[in-house]
């Protein structure tokens, strides 16, 4: 028998676990773990981030060779896919890929280990489905012990001297519109919300304010109002507009995953308080407040993230208002608005 007659039949016999059914097995999965999970969960925790591990356990089970790569490409389709349709905005995957990579390597990697002991393609199919039926458990488990509105609060606070009495800068908080433009830190020019402007529409304890944003607008109610020393609100609702393919998670935003909202979203901002303490020579020193509660888990890796960020932007917030409020930008002539951050 000729060498060339080897090669076609060893090309015949080549298992199919090798080439596109096995990947496309893996954008299956992962496609029927993230709609399972917008059904069955209520927030972005573990057993929705836990789902490259079970897909890549499957790829990587069902790989005769190359199980890292197989995983790769195939959680890379399926994300692809979950952009595409607009179930996921590009600035979260982005976010999220040092958490989903290292869990779809680390479960391809227990499935190629696993394909060692169940040589039998039934032991493998059953072990597999298996696999599945165990990571749908979980995210139904999690929906059904879950509550968003108990998850972990964040605060981060920011302070700022202001070249003006306590009582003039409260002024221009309340009754002027201090816009501000400049510069921000990449990883918010990327396609987080930037704060443009808010608008007290009813002054006083329980009334009114609306914010603007590089994303859309949002309605607050003021929770805290204090002439001189103290204004603080909550935010209500969000109108959001976002850019092509991206997806903005704000805290009661009106879209989510299928349009039917259970999700509260990767965080949910409580308060934004703003402090203003007199200081010597008329100046004032203007603290800055966010607390907000966190909807996504692992908390080692999310905490940290959402932390920097917020609080790195609202520095850069800070340092923006600091000269309008003292007075070295004229105000226009719109009443009662003020820059505020309304972080993602």
């Amino acid at each position: 028998m000729s060498q060339e007659t080897l090669g076609l039949e060893g090309a015949r016999l080549r298992p199919v676990g090798t080439g596109h059914l096995v990947v496309a097995l893996g954008v299956a999965a992962a496609t029927l773990l993230y709609v399972t999970s917008c059904l069955l969960t209520r927030s972005y925790g573990e057993a929705f981030f836990a789902t490259p591990l079970f897909v890549g356990f499957v790829v990587g089970l069902g790989s005769h060779e190359r199980p890292y790569r197989n995983t790769l490409l195939g959680l890379l389709l399926a994300l692809c896919l979950a952009v595409l349709t607009l179930f996921e905005g590009v600035i979260c995957v982005l976010f999220s890929l040092p958490v989903l990579i290292p869990l779809a390597l680390t479960g391809a990697y227990a499935g190629f280990t696993a394909r060692r002991w169940r040589r039998q393609r039934r032991a493998r199919l059953q072990l597999g489905a298996g696999a599945l039926i165990v990571a749908v458990a979980w995210q139904a488990l999690e929906g059904a012990t879950d509550d968003p509105a108990s998850h972990p609060l964040h605060t981060a606070t920011q302070r700022v001297v202001v070249d003006a009495p306590p009582d003039a800068v409260f002024q221009r908080l309340t009754t002027s519109k201090l816009a501000v433009a400049g510069s921000w830190p990449w990883f918010i020019e990327i396609g987080l919300p930037i704060p443009r402007s808010l608008e007290v529409v009813r002054s006083g304890l329980g009334g009114s304010v609306h914010m603007e944003q590089s994303t859309g607008t949002a309605e607050g109610r003021i929770t805290g109002w204090q002439p001189g020393r103290t204004l603080e609100f909550s935010i209500e609702s969000y109108h959001v507009e976002d850019l092509p393919f991206h997806i903005t998670r704000l805290g009661r935003a009106p879209d989510y995953g299928f349009r039917a909202e259970r999700v509260g979203d990767w965080l949910s901002v409580e308060s934004i308080r703003l402090d203003l303490a007199a200081l010597p020579h008329g100046q004032t020193e203007l603290t800055r407040t966010t607390v907000w509660r966190r909807h996504l888990a692992p908390a080692a890796y999310f905490a940290r993230l959402q932390q920097s960020v917020i609080e790195r932007g609202q520095a850069r917030l800070l340092e923006q208002l600091s000269g309008v409020l003292a007075g070295d930008a004229p105000p226009a002539p719109e009443r009662a608005m003020v820059a505020a951050a309304v972080e993602r």
